[in-house]
Parts: structure tokens; sequence; C-alpha cells
């Protein structure tokens, strides 16, 4: 495979499983170095073995997002270990079980938007600042979603947070560009991650009726986005924001 991401480093937020841990191994077989964190110990620890097996460069850091100290110790990291931050992938986040929004309780509301929306802005704010220290740039990718392009209900509190992810990226994207920092946003469809678990066997048929294409995503088809993203063949991409949805129209 291309080693097109040769000598750069990444961190990839919520990377032990779907999602996160495709786009780590995808970016490691491209040659990144790639820092897996994930609140989830052994199966980021597993990941790590996976790309180390496969000839891949990576270690695992626990954080948890939802904690600013945290994210800071995380995007410090890549000073510690002499190296600088290249990429990072704002992959880790939730959904709130299937309720209108008159029902949804102020603890669930808070609870989603410090994981789904905080969270990132937390991270893109780090990587941000040490892009910028380096003075070499960087690409900032965010794991919104399709339900952040229009409404979805019974998922409020999600598409929220996700609307606000997209709005994130598009603002900060134009106040870096000049400096070489790249932000864009990455909009999966129904995708097969655990994350669909809070709709269902009955949920999920619903979904894939409701997909142009017949099927639900596979986190493959997103990291392909994401590295496309990371490398500098999207060197003149900033402030986008990608539908990977089987033509899903929310």
């Amino acid at each position: 495979m291309d080693q097109i991401l040769s000598n750069k480093t990444a961190i990839i937020t919520g990377a032990a499983l779907g999602i996160g841990k495709e786009a780590a191994l995808l970016l490691a077989k491209k040659g990144a170095f790639v820092i897996v964190s994930d609140i989830n110990e052994i199966e980021g620890q597993n990941v790590v073995q996976t790309i180390k097996d496969d000839g891949g460069k990576a270690e695992f850091f626990k954080c948890d997002v939802t904690d600013e100290n945290q994210i800071i110790a995380l995007t410090d990291h890549v000073k510690n270990i002499n190296r600088r931050l290249d990429i990072m992938v704002n992959n880790a986040g939730i959904a709130n079980k299937p309720t209108f929004m008159h029902k949804v309780s102020t603890e669930v509301w808070n609870q989603l938007i410090l994981m789904d929306l905080t969270s990132v802005f937390w991270c893109q704010k780090y990587a941000t600042k040490h892009m910028l220290a380096d003075r070499k740039g960087g690409s900032i990718i965010n794991v919104a979603s399709i339900a952040g392009l229009g409404a979805s209900p019974s998922l409020g509190p999600y598409c929220v947070a996700k609307a606000g992810v997209i709005e994130l990226t598009t603002t900060a994207a134009l106040e870096v560009a000049r400096f070489k920092v790249r932000i864009n946003a990455v909009c999966p469809g129904w995708t097969e991650t655990a994350i669909l678990q809070v709709a269902g066997e009955k949920g999920i048929a619903t979904m894939e009726k409701n997909i142009p294409m017949g099927r639900l995503g596979k986190p493959a088809e997103v990291a392909n986005l994401i590295s496309f993203l990371a490398s500098e063949e999207s060197s003149f991409i900033t402030g986008s924001v990608y539908r990977v949805d089987g033509g899903t129209r929310s």
C-alpha cells in the first residue's frame, strides 16, 4: 500500500472499535505513526498490536474525552515523544436512547453535548494550537453524522451535538486556513458500529430499508474518506462536510 502518510503522526480518539479502529488500521498501513486513544484499554491495545503485527507503528494512550485535562495530556504526549502532530481524528462519541425531545432529561442532554460536541471542541482546539505552533500545518477530521444535517426524530440530543460539530468544523476551518491547518467533517450514515445498538433490531431493519443502497455502511468505508482527508491528496480541501451514507437523505 502507498505510504502517503509516512513520517506523519496521527491521534485518533475512540479508536478501539468501529470507525476509529478502521481509521487507525488504515492510517498505519499508509505509514503514519498512530496514537490509538480510547477509554477501552483492552480493545485499544488490541488495535495497537494488530498494527504492529502488520508492520506498522502505534501506541495506546488512554483518554476520557469528557475531561479537558486528559485531552491536553493526549495532545501534549505527541511532543513528549519527540513527534509533531500532523493528523487529528476526532471520532469518539455516543448516541442517546431513542427519546422524543420533550422527554429528554437534562442529565442525558448534558451527557450527549459534552461527549459529542464539547469534547470535539476541546480536541480540535488543542490539536490546532499544536499545529499552529509548529507552523507546518496539519489536518483535523471531525466525525459528525448525517443526523447533524437533518432531523432524526427521537435522536434530538445526538442531532444537535453533531450539527454543532459541523458548524465547529466549518467556522474554525476558515479561521486557520491561511496557516495550512485544514479542518473537515465526515458525516457517516447508518454504519455497522456499536452505536446502532440503541436502535435495536427493528430499528436497524428500518434503517436498511431507508438507505437507497439497501445496506448499512461499513466502518472501513468511512475510514477510506478519513485517510484521504488526512493526506496531502486533499491539500486544497478545508471547511468541507462529506456524507458517507449510501445515498440516504435525512
